[in-house]
């Protein structure tokens, strides 16, 4: 029997008998963005096993969660996953949703008549980030970029809400952060970008599971990450169907939202070497710049037994 067969038969034995008893995954995302799209592409219906959503404003608090043993699955950038598996939480990576980096799907940004006008500008200045967030990694990699490092200005770390509140009040010179939040100063504040991750950073989302769930829930995470995959299909097919579910939950223009999954194209990858250098990559800048304080062996992190 084959390896494609012993899951498909290991999946029907477990779903099976999880519904009798009524399993539950616990999956975490970012502003419930699993949820609204397993919602929309109607992948939560009759679903055999029940799952518990959670939703947080930034990754980092995910990979706690996950790392707590407070979730079982969870979607995350790059950056914090490696801030995660560096303080040694026991995750893994078992899926990658690969997408098209647009211009503000990461990005720096000041305010509409900031001074600063190049990433160089940022010496001396303070930014205001999430720590471990891929909007702390994209500061830290245009700043290399520009021949700056991390000693070079003075960062600020705290969650989106109150970063932007620091960067409208003048607390801060430049807030490095992620869709929604880019597009929403963009919209609201008439904010701009000073520096974009289109070519900084991968585009990898990161679907991690912890260590305890990977050994005991094998047939769920399976069963979940086929959904996913299908999901990412249907709101390919179907942008304006999502948008429009999307902008229900984040109150942001359906337009945004139709325009971010056009450009991102986000769908289902291996993992394979690319994804493991990329993530290497990320993880020797965090090191080189002492956001962490040990190295992180990418390929060791990454769990490929669910790879479709």
């Amino acid at each position: 029997m084959n390896r494609v067969w012993q899951w498909v038969l290991l999946t029907g034995l477990l779903l099976a008998g999880s519904a009798q008893g009524q399993d539950v995954l616990r999956v975490c995302s970012q502003k419930d963005s699993l949820k609204i799209l397993l919602q929309a592409a109607g992948e939560l219906d009759d679903l055999p096993y029940r799952i518990e959503f959670s939703s947080f404003p930034a990754a980092p608090p995910i990979a706690e969660a996950l790392g707590a043993d407070a979730a079982d699955v969870g979607a995350l950038g790059d950056a914090p996953f490696i801030f995660a598996v560096a303080a040694k939480a026991p995750i893994h990576t078992v899926a990658v949703i690969k997408l098209q980096v647009t211009p503000t799907m990461v990005a720096v940004v000041v305010k509409q008549d900031s001074p600063l006008h190049q990433v160089a500008d940022l010496a001396g200045k303070r930014i205001v980030t999430t720590r471990g967030s891929i909007g702390h990694f994209l500061a830290l990699a245009a700043m290399r970029q520009a021949g700056l490092h991390s000693r070079d200005a003075q960062f600020i770390f705290l969650p989106p809400g109150e970063s932007r509140l620091l960067l409208d009040n003048g607390r801060a010179d430049a807030w490095a952060t992620w869709d929604p939040y880019t597009s929403m100063v963009q919209l609201q504040d008439h904010a701009r970008v000073l520096a974009s991750g289109e070519k900084l950073f991968a585009g990898n989302v990161l679907i991690v599971a912890n260590d305890k769930a990977i050994a005991s829930k094998q047939a769920l995470i399976a069963d979940l990450l086929a959904r996913i995959d299908r999901a990412y299909q249907w709101a390919n097919r179907n942008v304006d169907a999502y948008a429009g579910q999307q902008s229900a939950h984040t109150g942001l223009p359906a337009e945004f939202h139709r325009l971010s999954t056009l450009e991102s194209k986000p769908h289902r990858i291996a993992i394979d070497a690319t994804v493991v250098s990329q993530l290497q990559a990320a993880a020797d800048l965090y090191l080189d710049e002492h956001i962490i304080n040990r190295r992180v062996d990418a390929p060791a992190y990454f769990d490929n037994r669910f790879d479709h």
